[in-house]
């Protein structure tokens, strides 16, 4: 009898955000939400990087709190931190380089199901609007 034994691929920490991304597109928006019953943008994006260790727990911030602390790069690609605004006020995970997920279509009126279904506000990926863009940051490369 021959045992056949399958090589697992070790997952680095880009790949394990990326997926529980994934996992949590269509989970609706919730202001201030920062766990699966509802996630605002910074809420997200926090959860995604307590996942892996780039982010401590029991800390929270804004998006532009996240904006300050981590190496600032050039272009996209997975595992980036897009913001939008001036001051930012906007932040999402970067599926790759043209693609986001991230918590939108509600504001500081989303706090129910309800809300967010009539707002069509989810986690969703969508294409980065690059014309929009103020700034990119990879909480991979060693933080400040």
């Amino acid at each position: 009898m021959e045992i056949k034994i399958k090589k697992e691929k070790i997952m680095d920490g880009r790949e394990i955000a990326t997926m529980i991304a994934v996992h949590y597109i269509g989970t609706f928006y919730k202001w201030g939400g920062d766990d699966p019953s509802g996630f605002d943008c910074s809420g997200i994006s926090i959860e995604l990087l307590k996942s892996i260790g780039k982010f401590p727990r029991g800390e929270d911030t804004t998006a532009s709190g996240l904006s300050n602390m981590f190496t600032k790069v050039a272009k996209p690609k997975e595992g980036c931190l897009v913001f939008y605004g001036s001051p930012i006020s906007h932040v999402e995970y970067c599926y790759n380089e043209n693609l986001s997920i991230g918590a939108s279509g509600g504001g500081s009126k989303t706090l129910t199901v309800e809300d967010a279904i009539r707002q069509n506000a989810f986690i969703k990926m969508r294409p980065i609007r690059k014309d929009k863009v103020t700034c990119y940051v990879d909480p991979f490369v060693s933080i400040r």
